[in-house]
């Protein structure tokens, strides 16, 4: 219970270093996941660019009547998957996802947090549990291989060493749409 009121009072302390520009970002909850944007445009974006390919199907019968909607089961539905791809079923997923519409803010935030300059256009962040995308770049791939790290990172009570989790991530993404 402590942890889950940490984890929302880091998302209300998010919301605002985020988004400095609004009084807090949008979000959503998700089974698994609270969803941080800044924009319905971005979130539009990076639903339209989370193509789900073949598993189009498995998201039938799902309640999608607005993007928020849409961008919740696709969310969900890939944890479930990356999960039975990799057999590791977590205790218990709570994972913070920020969206930006761009890559700047994602390398912003990993500058921030790990004080070093990179180009990535998505990473997953162990210390916040949370994984952070530019909705341009956003892919099921993408998404999968960060979503993979959680999982991992979620899963073992010591986390494996950097390259066995690469190769873990490598593997979801790879076998997301069998």
């Amino acid at each position: 219970m402590q942890l889950k009121k940490i984890q929302l009072l880091f998302v209300a302390v998010a919301s605002l270093i985020f988004f400095p520009g609004q009084a807090s970002g949008l979000e959503m909850e998700t089974r698994y996941a609270t969803v941080i944007y800044d924009t319905v445009e971005t979130l539009r974006k990076f639903d339209n660019n989370l193509y789900m390919g073949n598993l189009k199907y498995l998201l039938q019968g799902k309640k999608s009547e607005t993007i928020q909607d849409e961008v919740c089961n696709k969310i969900d539905l890939i944890i479930e998957k990356v999960e039975t791809i990799l057999d590791m079923y977590p205790a218990k997923i709570k994972v913070i996802i920020v969206v930006y519409s761009s890559t700047e803010g994602v390398q912003k935030d990993f500058q921030r947090i790990y004080n070093k300059k990179t180009d990535y256009i998505a990473f997953y962040s162990p210390i916040e549990n949370t994984v952070f995308y530019s909705a341009k770049h956003a892919s099921l791939r993408v998404v999968s291989h960060e979503i993979a790290h959680m999982v991992v990172e979620n899963y073992f009570a010591v986390s494996p060493p950097p390259k066995i989790h690469e190769v873990l991530a490598q593997y979801a993404e790879m076998h997301i749409t069998d």
